[in-house]
């Protein structure tokens, strides 16, 4: 069953799960007009856009009430899985265009890195630092929408169906699943680095209103029951590699679904149509995999549209996000990736931020 969170508040079915940050109208020009100020210096790629974006946050924050800075304060502490923000200024009042742009295009447009650097700020005011992957192409700000194909209608220069490539960038739909890499959760493994705890998407457009649809974990975990989950911790799934990625090590083998860090605190690494057992797998296993995939697909939903006035934060270690097949080709979504405190990682280059995946 499926449920839509509204503009103007949460279903109860959320309420543990999803917070609302609504802002005043000062505040959001106030958060304007800082993010237009980034984005005339080149936003979250740019040298000296992070610290920049960190001022910013604590310039805006001291204009908040106490019970909105404690809605961002339950987020940094990793208590809530869905942050949405809304009331901010819309950046896309251009007319939508026939066709999506092509990337290239659309890399450097002032309204794209406008929102880009806008929810940099939000990232920072949860006490995340925005990042990129080396495999990610060392981008920080990822343009999401239809430019390889497979969509509902077809785009110029279109593959055949079955050379389109499987990635957000496609017109696919896409399973449940947390954003990559998956060989760990909180700390840096055999050379890999953990999996963002936050990603951040806002739309420069969605003429259908199409939702981003987020699934919180807890209660799949609660529904599955304590011997699943513990099968589910042992290091005994593989997993495929992203058909996205910079070339390098092609996939996974013998890693974990479910992490507990020292606290007890536990993170969710999981694609539905990335990991599978081996062939040697214990039965307890293969049976905690299926039992997984099929509460997945009975659990709530939380289906929120995105627009250029809004954003949505989503806990990338307590929650699976997932989409139908978009129906209006010109649909596009600006991504960053944030890191919480609690998160350590390779560290390649810290001015913007860069991370070996």
């Amino acid at each position: 069953m499926a449920y839509s969170v509204l503009v103007n508040g949460v279903l109860d079915d959320f309420h543990d799960e999803v917070s609302v940050l609504s802002l005043t109208e000062s505040q959001a020009s106030a958060l304007f007009r800082l993010s237009t100020n980034l984005a005339r210096t080149g936003g979250p790629q740019a040298p000296g856009v992070r610290a920049g974006a960190e001022i910013s946050a604590s310039t805006l924050r001291e204009q908040l009430s106490p019970d909105q800075t404690e809605i961002l304060d339950l987020y940094a502490q990793n208590r809530t899985t869905v942050l949405i923000v809304n009331g901010m200024i819309g950046v896309s009042n251009d007319a939508i265009p026939p066709e999506l742009p092509s990337k290239e295009s659309l890399t450097d447009d002032f309204r794209c890195l406008t929102i880009a650097a806008r929810s940099q700020i939000l990232l920072a005011l949860v006490k995340n630092r925005t990042f990129a992957y080396d495999l990610d192409y060392n981008e920080v700000v990822r343009l999401v929408g239809n430019f390889k194909g497979g969509g509902q209608n077809r785009i110029a220069n279109e593959p055949p169906p079955d050379e389109v490539e499987l990635s957000s960038h496609s017109g696919l739909a896409l399973g449940a699943h947390t954003e990559p890499p998956y060989y760990c959760s909180f700390r840096p493994n055999n050379g890999h680095s953990p999996p963002p705890s936050t990603l951040i998407l806002s739309a420069r457009w969605n003429p259908l209103r199409e939702p981003t649809v987020v699934i919180p974990v807890s209660g799949v975990l609660e529904a599955i029951g304590a011997d699943a989950c513990q099968e589910l911790g042992r290091r005994t799934f593989n997993f495929s590699r992203p058909d996205s990625y910079v070339s390098g090590d092609e996939d996974g083998n013998a890693v974990s679904i479910l992490d507990y860090d020292a606290s007890g605190d536990f993170a969710i690494r999981f694609n539905a149509y990335r990991f599978t057992t081996p062939k040697d797998a214990s039965k307890s296993a293969q049976a905690a995999l299926a039992s997984l995939k099929r509460e997945l697909t009975r659990a709530p939903q939380i289906r929120v549209p995105l627009e250029s006035t809004n954003a949505m934060l989503i806990n990338n270690t307590k929650a699976l996000h997932c989409r139908d097949v978009i129906q209006d080709n010109r649909r596009l979504l600006v991504r960053l990736f944030g890191y919480n405190s609690s998160v350590s990682a390779i560290q390649l280059s810290s001015d913007p931020l860069l991370i070996k995946g």
